[in-house]
């Protein structure tokens, strides 16, 4: 580990997505007060340059620490850091043999399904990251943990009710709604895995169309990020603990860094339903 820099690396697909953004602040804040230089890199949401992008901050910057924010990058180069004694840390997502802070994303999804089901919602609708992305395991965890509960409360559900989106976005919900709209298919209940700020657009277009919220159509959200409570109708969501999940990863990576070299850890926190407005 090189603590002579007391610089730690951060990565995402995207900063100015929400969750991804709230972790940065929160770990900013932390290492600032520890003497750390965080320093921020963005993928851009290209695979492809994820390797390339890691690379060259293993090669130019052999940071203290590198911290992953839902990002599962190819192993070989998160193995070259822990061979230069860089500790990794995966927000998000699980890559086996390195640490990682996650929710209990099968728990999450199970808690939204079952809190629909018992609302008497017979026709739901998912909103879900990339199921078969590798590294779209947060995704898979929610939607199966999601398709259990609706089973076990005996509702049919048909895979024409999943949307997948990319990027977890306020546009990607309106855009999905407008295409529940448009063919004619609105269920009466959504379950936004991919995020509250997806959840934030569905919102917004039902609104547009008089559809009442929840009357007509319950939404539930995944993160409970700072803008679901302030929502119109106020957004009911399973929340992610950012703050803990933040504090944990820059614990691990910093505090715990040598130890998780040859002893990973899996920190998993507990997801729970947030009651408000729309659901």
């Amino acid at each position: 580990m090189n603590s002579e820099k007391k610089q730690i690396a951060i990565v995402a697909a995207n900063f100015a997505h929400v969750f991804p953004s709230q972790i940065l602040k929160l770990i900013d804040i932390k290492a600032k007060e520890a003497g750390y230089t965080l320093l921020q890199y963005s993928t851009s949401g290209m695979e492809d340059r994820e390797n390339q992008l890691l690379k060259r901050i293993l090669e130019k910057e052999q940071p203290s620490a590198l911290i992953l924010v839902c990002l599962n990058p190819y192993k070989g180069i998160l193995l070259d850091f822990k061979l230069a004694e860089i500790p990794v840390v995966i927000i998000d997502e699980i890559v086996d043999g390195f640490t990682t802070v996650t929710t209990d994303n099968f728990s999450g999804g199970y808690i939204a399904g079952e809190y629909l089901a018992k609302k008497g919602k017979k026709n739901i609708a998912v909103i879900s990251g990339r199921l078969n992305l590798e590294g779209g395991y947060n995704a898979r965890q929610r939607y199966e943990g999601f398709l259990k509960a609706i089973k076990e409360n005996k509702i049919n559900y048909s895979e024409k009710n999943l949307y997948e989106i990319v990027s977890y976005s306020y546009n990607e919900g309106i855009e999905v709604m407008e295409k529940m709209i448009k063919e004619n298919k609105i269920p009466d209940a959504i379950f936004c895995a991919a995020g509250d700020m997806a959840a934030l657009g569905v919102i917004k277009v039902a609104r547009e169309h008089n559809i009442k919220i929840p009357e007509q159509l319950s939404i539930i959200g995944y993160d409970d990020v700072e803008q679901a409570k302030s929502a119109k109708p106020p957004l009911t969501t399973i929340r992610q603990p950012i703050e803990q999940m933040a504090s944990a990863a820059f614990l691990y990576a910093v505090n715990e860094g040598k130890n998780i070299l040859n002893n990973p850890k899996k920190i998993t926190f507990k997801a729970e339903l947030v009651e408000r407005s729309t659901a």
